[in-house]
């Protein structure tokens, strides 16, 4: 094996346009790349402990906090793949705001991967990149449904189902979206098991779970037909049911309400809820620009402008 001096590796965020919760149940979500929200990780080899230096935490990777665990397994299972004696220090740098929905945790882990598996100059599979982001997943989220790691790391639209391969998504028309995040982040991990309880209380049934399966499979037909002002129902639909599952705030409801307000063509919650960011379906990139500076002036800390095309090989 031939190391190189640095190894760097890149990831992205992502949004989910339709089916957040429903998912982990087996119905589908169809999650979109946001390839303008980057993250870049570095690795260098490395005397003594293995280190970590980001935003949120600088020092030994075995002293990592909680929400960085994840990352600390990773590396470990590549050290031990490779049967490296050295450490390695890590450096992650993120355009992605952590616990809002938009894939940060998937992102970082697959950025961290590739650093690792670019440092070693091995090549790295697509199923072995998904293994090890599942690895820090996991510790993250509890149960992960593994559409994070497939999107944050692709440029396409996908059509996911838990267990069956990843479809991508005819765009005959470009998207027009608008993401915004709230001044509150969420924990994914605490609303999925907070919808697990729901759904164990209502049993196999009929509820908002079952509903917002529906709902999505609609948009993936609204979507290839490029029949946006129907998508945009379906997203408001989607968003009442999400709201059921009493995933939503306030703050989220009031930039929605901003949103649809202004004419927007629908409006959601995005990512596990409980805080975190909405996405928003414009009718063209005028009013994208428009709704994007309505929206920072009602609250929203960060904005993007994303546009989905029509996918890529």
């Amino acid at each position: 094996m031939t190391l190189t001096n640095q190894g760097t590796g890149r990831a992205h965020g992502k949004a989910i346009l339709m089916g957040e919760h429903a998912v982990v149940y087996g119905f589908p979500a169809i999650a979109v790349p946001l390839p303008d929200l980057k993250v870049t990780a570095t690795a260098t080899l490395r005397e003594g402990d293995s280190w970590l230096a980001c935003s949120y935490y600088q020092g030994p990777l075995g002293d990592v906090p909680g929400e960085l665990a994840g990352l600390h397994l990773l590396v470990a299972e590549v050290l031990k793949r490779f049967r490296w004696q050295w450490s390695v220090g890590v450096s992650i740098e993120s355009d992605i705001p952590a616990g809002y929905g938009l894939g940060s945790s998937a992102a970082v882990a697959a950025a961290v991967a590739r650093a690792l598996y670019h440092l070693a100059d091995a090549a790295l599979s697509r199923e072995a990149l998904l293994d090890l982001v599942a690895i820090s997943e996991t510790v993250c989220h509890g149960a992960p449904s593994g559409v994070d790691a497939l999107v944050t790391t692709g440029l396409n639209p996908l059509w996911f189902v838990r267990g069956n391969s990843p479809e991508l998504i005819s765009i005959p028309v470009p998207m027009f979206l608008v993401v915004a995040t709230s001044s509150q982040s969420s924990n994914t991990r605490d609303t999925v098991q907070q919808v697990r309880v729901m759904q164990e209380r209502l049993g196999s049934g009929a509820g908002p779970v079952h509903r917002i399966g529906a709902l999505t499979v609609a948009s993936r037909t609204a979507i290839e037909r490029g029949d946006y002002p129907y998508l945009g129902a379906l997203m408001i639909e989607g968003h009442r049911e999400l709201a059921a599952l009493n995933v939503t705030t306030p703050e989220l409801e009031h930039l929605i309400a901003t949103a649809i307000h202004h004419h927007a063509l629908g409006a959601k919650l995005t990512g596990g809820g409980g805080g975190g960011s909405i996405i928003v379906l414009a009718q063209d990139a005028c009013q994208q620009r428009q709704l994007a500076d309505v929206l920072s002036t009602a609250g929203a800390v960060r904005v993007w402008t994303p546009v989905i095309q029509g996918a890529t090989s």
